[in-house]
């Protein structure tokens, strides 16, 4: 299976579906993020949040103690800045190994969607 990264929108678009693969984003993060560096854009991974609950509710899972812990707040980035870095990273040739550029296509179908409707998103991670 894998790691994927997918995006989530703070609120529903009607007749936009948002599912995507992902796969080959969490695979190849390190080297996307390094071409986003060369390219003067904000990296793809600077745009991870996830909910302090949904946060909690995996640490717990994993067997550590929140209790304590202060969790920061979810961050919702605006899809124009999103689209800055995936149509970048789409020019960049130095990207374009297994389906990354699928995976980065499906981002910009979902975030060209997003910046019309005035929506913000972040990036999750499935495990």
């Amino acid at each position: 299976m894998g790691a994927a990264h997918y995006i989530v929108l703070e609120r529903k678009i009607d007749g936009l579906d948002t599912m995507m693969d992902g796969k080959s984003l969490s695979r190849h993060i390190e080297s996307l993020d390094a071409a986003a560096g060369q390219l003067g854009v904000r990296p793809l991974s600077e745009f991870f949040s996830i909910a302090p609950e949904s946060a909690a509710e995996f640490m717990e899972g994993e067997g550590m103690d929140v209790q304590e812990m202060e969790l920061p707040p979810l961050q919702q980035f605006s899809a124009e800045e999103g689209l800055t870095t995936v149509r970048a990273l789409l020019l960049h040739t130095q990207v374009h190994a297994d389906h990354v550029v699928e995976d980065l296509r499906e981002c910009e179908r979902i975030l060209s969607a997003a910046a019309q409707h005035g929506v913000g998103w972040h990036f999750e991670i499935d495990i």
